[in-house]
């Protein structure tokens, strides 16, 4: 028999295009199939937990399709594959094709573009597109519940946030300030609420003049609601009152401010490399603060480096004999004169002056950068507590989270006063959102990780008169973020290419399949055909898993699921040629 046709002969291309339209034809119909099945599974969750509304579930579904064509793609493609030749054998036309001289590999090269074209498409489709509908996928679920809330109070209906009912007479978006952790907020205005217990009798109702609705990440929380919440990587509603007065069983009780507890928003997906391009996953590697879970643990490493140094610089003050000046953003200076200052926990502990027993304390409030008026007191003693935690309060409108804010505790204050104004007597009083005049932590939030780490070294070594333990704990959490994200965009990305690969394979493996089992069973055929596929995907989700927990040691066991295939398609090949 000759050993194939040549190229130009007419019939090989009436016979590729015969075989390429019928390849097609089936991949759009199984691929399809597959597809609207995985689409619809994705949105169930979502839909029953109520955080798509009905018509939401539908543009849901058609933001889920991209996605899981990853996924059903490279099985499709062997199914089709495998059904096209199959149905050659069938109806005898491979046998004739054979008869007439066309080889093995003739009659499989449709089989290999089609392979390669969606082997490329599969590359395009997780680099750039399938994580462009996964993060509108997100956003269906987590920021239209601001548009629902909204909506609802516009119209002059009520809203539910948790357990509570909120009716508002005005709804006003504001636009949260560049550098602030919260991606929307609301302000309402003459504002009733409502609490009502399980079996619908009101327990709490009140009105405030005013409230925020702040949606925020969990992990930029309280650490009481980061704790209660137990996943950073959900969005949260927080809500704060002012001027409230509460009715409960009876008695009025009115507040300035009042700030509740986060209440979770649920989240579909993670924050994770996953969803990112392939552009933006190689930034990544550069640039690891682009994720919030790195840029938190370097935020509270810089806060943990800037409150040290302020600590030695407030040390080295009050030893020289020199007095400490704290600055308030109410245009205030407070100048403290201590005897000693100590670091007990995260409290600095100011001791008294060995010549009085005292505290000494002049507070200047400035105007127009004059002072207008000075008020000096004597304390028994006094405390510093620096937010150097990391987290920041949404409602803080006095700090800033670039600023390492301070809050002073005095106790048994002597008010000095003058033959106008006698002295008084005060058992405790605090100022909040203080902070020292050269404060480190801008400079050291200007810095990117592998920067902060370089300044973080000299408080790591335990030989090192620097050593510190707090800094030490959250450069080694921060360096563990970075190799963690590190061996994800690894993974992800091998993830991805073998993926692509795997399609390409299984379009080769269900074709020649067909043909070695040409008088078997359809069903067994195609069984043939998807075990070893089913195999590879195992290999490459397994794989991943393995890169993404041990590095670059485990990618031949990402890519071994690949090899796998490929020697099975070669041996299924060269049997099929025999005959």
């Amino acid at each position: 028999m000759p050993s194939g046709q040549s190229l130009l002969s007419p019939m090989l291309w009436t016979l590729w295009r015969a075989i390429l339209f019928e390849f097609w034809r089936m991949l759009l119909i199984s691929t399809s199939v597959v597809v609207a099945a995985i689409a619809f599974a994705a949105t169930v969750k979502p839909l029953a937990d109520g955080s798509l509304t009905v018509d939401q579930a539908f543009r849901f579904l058609g933001y889920a399709i991209p996605p899981m064509l990853a996924y059903a793609l490279p099985f499709a493609a062997g199914f089709s594959a495998t059904m096209t030749y199959n149905r050659m054998v069938s109806e005898n036309e491979l046998t004739a094709v054979f008869a007439s001289g066309v080889s093995h590999k003739q009659i499989l090269f449709p089989m290999l573009i089609s392979g390669i074209i969606l082997s490329g498409s599969l590359v395009t489709l997780n680099s750039r597109v399938i994580p462009h509908f996964l993060q509108r996928m997100e956003e269906m679920v987590t920021r239209d519940f601001a548009k629902i809330l909204v909506n609802s109070l516009s119209q002059g209906r009520s809203a539910m946030v948790g357990n509570t009912e909120i009716h508002a007479d005005r709804v006003e978006e504001v636009t949260p300030e560049p550098d602030s952790l919260i991606e929307q907020q609301f302000l309402l205005g003459g504002v009733v609420m409502i609490e009502a217990n399980d079996d619908g009798s009101i327990r709490i109702d009140g009105t405030a003049a005013r409230a925020w609705i702040l949606i925020l990440p969990a992990w930029a929380l309280s650490p009481d609601d980061r704790a209660r919440i137990a996943d950073d990587s959900s969005m949260a509603v927080v809500m704060k009152f002012v001027d409230l007065t509460i009715n409960e069983q009876g008695d009025a009780v009115s507040w300035e401010s009042v700030t509740s507890p986060a209440i979770p928003i649920p989240r579909v997906f993670k924050d994770d490399p996953k969803y990112m391009s392939s552009v933006q996953m190689k930034r990544l590697q550069a640039n690891p603060d682009l994720m919030n879970f790195v840029d938190r643990r370097r935020v509270a490493l810089g806060r943990s480096i800037a409150s040290t140094q302020t600590l030695a610089t407030l040390t080295k003050q009050i030893n020289t004999g020199q007095p400490i000046t704290l600055i308030s953003n109410a245009n205030q200076t407070i100048t403290l004169l201590a005897g000693s200052i100590s670091n007990m926990g995260n409290n600095w502990i100011l001791g008294p002056l060995e010549s009085t027993n005292s505290i000494e304390i002049e507070i200047n409030n400035h105007n127009n950068n004059t002072i207008s008026n000075t008020e000096r007191l004597i304390a028994e003693s006094a405390v510093l507590n620096p937010n150097a935690s990391g987290t920041i309060d949404p409602f803080d409108t006095q700090s800033s989270p670039n600023t390492l804010s301070l809050d002073l505790n005095l106790t048994n204050i002597t008010i000095l006063g003058d033959a106008m104004n006698p002295q008084n007597q005060i058992a405790q009083t605090q100022y909040n959102s203080l902070h020292v005049d050269n404060d480190p932590l801008p400079n050291l939030l200007n810095k990117p990780s592998f920067e902060m780490l370089e300044a973080a070294a000299d408080y790591r070594h335990v030989d090192s008169i620097k050593y510190n333990s707090r800094i030490a704990r959250f450069a080694d959490q921060l360096e563990f973020e970075i190799a963690h994200l590190g061996r994800e965009v690894l993974s992800k990305t091998h993830e991805r290419w073998a993926f692509s690969t795997a399609a390409l394979i299984m379009v080769l493996a269900g074709g020649v399949t067909a043909m070695r089992l040409r008088y078997a069973q359809p069903l067994m055929i195609y069984l043939w055909s998807f075990f070893p596929a089913l195999t590879t995907i195992l290999f490459i989700a397994g794989g991943q898993q393995a890169v993404h927990k041990s590095g670059a040691v485990a990618l031949p066991l990402l890519w071994s699921g690949i090899l796998l295939i490929t020697c099975y398609t070669l041996n299924a090949f060269r049997k099929a040629s025999k005959h």
